[in-house]
């Protein structure tokens, strides 16, 4: 294992970002579930605090993921691994064995998680988008609902000069 002083110093921090990383993600499934509560509800405001927090927490991601990235190509660089193979797996293989297990179980973890923010964030998506298609049929039938009754007469009546209830209808379908 060819580890020196500079690689001991950056496998510590290495492994602090993979551990904020698997909080984050933690965090961010937290929040998914408590928008998949608000969803059914008609609160979009408490709905929008939960998405500004998701949106927060992807950009610490984002934040973690370069500084991982970084990590990894320094360690890389003074354990002589080749360049461009600065990714945790080509680096596993090189540190010692008590290490690399952490590391991995870590990096492990987060895809675990990643998984199940990624399914919770499409069964959100079902969630809105079927509710934004009941709206919408909903809406196109109120809209045909008033249109037929204005168009509708008993024979002999002329229809009503006075200003129709569905002109208070938004009828952009």
């Amino acid at each position: 294992m060819p580890e020196n002083t500079r690689t001991r110093m950056l496998l510590p921090n290495l492994e602090d970002v993979l551990v904020q990383e698997f909080r984050l993600v933690q965090s961010l499934i937290d929040i998914t579930r408590e928008e998949r509560n608000f969803l059914p509800t008609t609160n979009a405001e408490d709905l929008m605090v939960l998405v500004e927090k998701k949106e927060i927490l992807l950009d610490s991601m984002s934040l973690l993921e370069e500084r991982r990235r970084t990590l990894l190509a320094d360690i890389a660089r003074e354990m002589g691994i080749p360049a461009g193979s600065s990714t945790l797996t080509d680096v596993l293989p090189w540190l010692d064995p008590a290490t690399a297990g952490r590391l991995n179980r870590l990096s492990e973890g987060i895809a675990m998680l990643v998984g199940q923010a990624r399914d919770l964030n499409y069964g959100n998506q079902a969630m809105a988008t079927s509710a934004l298609d009941w709206l919408e049929s909903t809406k196109a039938f109120l809209y045909g609902y008033y249109q037929n009754q204005l168009a509708y007469s008993p024979p002999g009546i002329s229809p009503s000069k006075e200003q129709p209830a569905s002109w208070d209808v938004d009828q952009k379908v």
